[in-house]
């Protein structure tokens, strides 16, 4: 681990070094349905998780481009260890929009944390005592946990003023109970399990307000000068969910370029006639095409993010979740299209190409993915309507 700032290139270089380990154990991690120690040692190692603490706190404050290049690089090698990945980093940020107190208190022990952060609907619930809150329930989703330092769970808190509003608590591992619920389809490797707390008292300055961080509008602005800092969460976990999903898509069409082209060298598609043959370059243009204009999709919101912040209007943030989701689903499609020309040996579990088709299924369906919701607010935009303002 660097104690030092790296600049964006170092950082872009590390998850590149680390690619090739990611991509050899992306069947054994999948296998195993969790994180491998050795991977989330060398990424600790290589210094990546510090990539959005602030240089105050002895991070690298890299900005959003940087978190792009890093987060598409290792998730074209692994889908499940670029989402783990981009999720820890991407907390880490979450982090710097809690009470200052409580930033210092964290960061004074280390250069960054490994903490899952997830919000589901009845999952727990937070009940206001003296000096804080008292934390019950399970939460689903909870990428990170088996290695976390901290966990960041959601609940719903009365305001006071007739607003019931969602809040994240902040609580030591040692207060949880890691429950292995995960038994998926796809991104396997994220080791996503459910997360249990029974009756623990969470102090007052380890909670944040969602509705702050959505808004970057609190203790991120205030505390920290970079412009990182000023941007809004929802995006920022729009890169993080959306940039595996482009990485396993990209790894799909490199896979089946491969293959196609190893069969074309071995004559095993000309069983039967050339004619057989004669859909495999359509098929590889199409969806290299809709890939690539899905990542230019993503890249075009990340300038007018990094540019806006949180300057940004409600009706912008809206269209930025929406390009997300729709250049998600465009890979998605994409991947879907290459297995069904992969032949028999695309049916195979450990093809690679299988394996971005269950992962980007799964990923998919993320929240804040919801395709009908981002479509329909769109639609309502052009049509001078207003919308829900549905995790933006």
């Amino acid at each position: 681990m660097t104690n030092s700032p790296m600049s964006a290139a170092e950082l872009v270089d590390a998850a590149n070094e680390l690619a090739p380990l990611l991509r050899e154990t992306a069947r054994e991690a999948e296998l195993a349905r969790r994180p491998l120690d050795r991977v989330i040692d060398a990424v600790r190692d290589s210094g990546l998780f510090a990539l959005m603490v602030p240089r105050a706190y002895g991070g690298h404050e890299a900005d959003l481009d940087t978190f792009f290049e890093v987060t598409l690089a290792l998730a074209r090698a692994d889908a499940s260890m670029g989402w783990l990945i981009s999720f820890y980093i991407e907390h880490n940020f979450w982090m710097c929009g809690y009470p200052e107190s409580f930033q210092k208190e964290v960061f004074a022990e280390r250069q960054f944390i490994l903490a899952p952060a997830t919000l589901n609907a009845g999952g727990g619930r937070a009940t206001a005592v003296e000096g804080g809150y008292r934390l019950d329930g399970q939460w689903q989703w909870g990428t990170g946990i088996i290695h976390a330092d901290w966990v960041l769970v959601g609940a719903m808190v009365d305001e006071g003023d007739g607003r019931v509003l969602p809040n994240f608590f902040a609580v030591p591992p040692h207060d949880v109970e890691p429950v292995d619920t995960w038994y998926v389809m796809g991104l396997c490797g994220t080791g996503s399990w459910d997360i249990r707390v029974e009756d623990v008292f969470v102090p007052a300055d380890r909670v944040v307000s969602m509705v702050g961080l959505m808004n970057a509008a609190g203790e991120s602005t205030r505390v920290h000068p970079g412009e990182l800092y000023r941007t809004p969460l929802i995006p920022v976990l729009g890169f993080a969910a959306g940039l595996p999903m482009l990485g396993a898509a990209q790894m799909a069409l490199e896979e089946y370029r491969s293959q196609t082209k190893a069969k074309i060298a071995a004559n095993e598609i000309g069983v039967g006639g050339p004619e057989r043959d004669q859909g495999k370059p359509a098929i590889a243009a199409r969806t290299a095409l809709s890939i690539d204009a899905a990542e230019l999709m993503f890249r075009d919101v990340l300038a007018d993010v990094m540019a806006q912040r949180n300057s940004a209007s409600f009706e912008t943030r809206s269209i930025w979740l929406s390009r997300l989701t729709h250049a998600v689903y465009m890979c998605r499609d994409a991947v879907r299209d290459i297995c069904s020309v992969t032949g028999a040996s695309g049916s195979r579990l450990d093809n690679p190409i299988q394996r971005a088709l269950r992962d980007i299924t799964t990923g998919s369906n993320h929240l804040i993915f919801d395709r009908e919701i981002r479509y329909a607010d769109y639609g309502r935009l052009l049509l001078d309507q207003p919308t829900t303002r549905f995790l933006v």
